[in-house]
């Protein structure tokens, strides 16, 4: 409830502004393009952070029959929240500008059919997301004696959520131009 309600109160915050942004500047066409643009990318990082940290605490989960005596073992929905707390920043300052990068890369090469196009993006994603969650296990460990085994789950880790949100944006574009905004 909650966070629905927080959601569709920054939305409303989001869409007022950009209106206002609007009316001032007088260029409505590439100013809608830009906003259409941003709010799709923001939606597809909120779908792609909560359906990684769905999918990651789904997988780390141990049943209560499973759990050794005297361990604590994190519940469902803490490590829900954990991974929203250190996955979010992540999608937003790190994803967010790399996708923007990214697909202006594959806008710029000579591909010309979409299947053509797919395959760019996702080998482009997929190798973007193993370098940031490599990098991001690097700056962030605290050990400085890293594993082979961490660097792979890390780089395991950026692989599937920069998959998750190359496939929601693919999503969420379509059903964007289902509606009749063309971005």
């Amino acid at each position: 409830m909650f966070i629905k309600l927080t959601g569709a109160v920054i939305q409303e915050g989001l869409s007022l502004i950009f209106v206002e942004l609007i009316l001032l500047t007088g260029q409505f066409s590439s100013t809608f393009y830009g906003v259409c643009e941003m709010m799709k990318r923001l939606l597809t990082a909120v779908l792609s952070v909560v359906l990684f940290a769905t999918m990651f605490s789904w997988i780390s989960y141990v049943p209560s029959p499973q759990r050794e005596p005297n361990v604590y073992y994190f519940g469902f929905f803490e490590t829900f929240i954990f991974v929203i707390i250190y996955a979010g920043p992540i999608y937003f300052l790190v994803g967010l500008p790399l996708s923007t990068f990214i697909d202006k890369l594959i806008m710029k090469s000579s591909l010309k059919s979409k299947l053509a196009k797919y395959f760019a993006g996702l080998g482009l994603y997929s190798l973007f997301g193993i370098l940031v969650g490599v990098i991001f296990l690097i700056l962030f460990s605290q050990n400085r004696n890293l594993f082979s085994l961490e660097i792979i789950s890390f780089g395991i880790y950026g692989f599937i959520a920069s998959i998750f949100y190359y496939h929601l944006l693919i999503v969420v574009s379509n059903i964007n131009r289902k509606k009749g905004f063309q971005s």
